[in-house]
C-alpha cells in the first residue's frame, strides 16, 4: 500500500481538473467494468450502476491516486475483501473504497509520524562550529591592553 500511496501518479481529482470529469469518470468506469467482468458474477452491476459508482468514487475519493486504484482493484480481485456472494453492488464497491481509504490514511499518519520522529532525532549540532559562535572573546575596552 505504501508503494501505491507514494507512487508519482496523478490523483483522481487532478485527472478531473486536467482532462475533465467525464474523462475521469470513464477511466474509473473502465476499472469497474473490468472488475464486473473478471469476477464472473451472476448479478453484475448494470452500466448505470457502474457510472453512478464511478461518479461517487471520484467525488468522495478524489485524493486517491491511479496507483491506489490499481492496488485496490488487485486486492478486490484477489479476494482480500471477502466474498461477493455472486453479486457486486455500488454499496460493496464503496465499502471497499472506504476500507482502503481508512487504511491508507492510517498508514500515511504513521509514515508522517515516523518521518517527524526521524527528523527530530537527528543530531545536527556541530560542536566546533557552534562553540566558536557561542564563545565570543570579550571586546577590549578603551584604554585597555589590546585596544586599537
Amino acid at each position: 500500500m505504501s508503494v501505491a500511496m507514494n507512487a508519482p501518479a496523478p490523483t483522481l481529482a487532478a485527472i478531473s481538473r486536467e482532462k475533465g470529469k467525464e474523462f475521469s469518470v470513464g477511466l474509473t468506469m473502465g476499472w469497474l467494468v473490468y472488475l464486473n467482468d473478471i469476477l464472473n458474477l451472476n448479478k453484475p452491476m448494470t452500466e448505470d450502476q457502474i457510472e453512478l459508482c464511478a461518479i461517487e468514487v471520484i467525488d468522495t475519493y478524489g485524493s486517491l491516486k491511479m496507483s491506489d486504484l490499481t492496488f485496490l482493484f488487485r486486492k478486490i480481485i484477489s479476494g482480500q475483501f471477502g466474498e461477493f456472494y455472486e453479486s457486486l453492488t455500488i454499496q460493496k464497491v464503496l465499502t471497499f473504497f472506504r476500507q482502503y481509504f481508512d487504511e491508507r490514511c492510517n498508514l500515511a499518519e504513521l509514515e508522517s509520524e515516523r518521518a517527524h520522529a526521524n527528523f527530530a532525532s537527528v543530531d545536527t549540532f556541530n560542536y566546533s562550529r557552534n562553540l566558536k559562535r557561542l564563545w565570543k572573546p570579550p571586546i577590549p575596552q578603551r584604554g585597555s591592553k589590546g585596544y586599537r
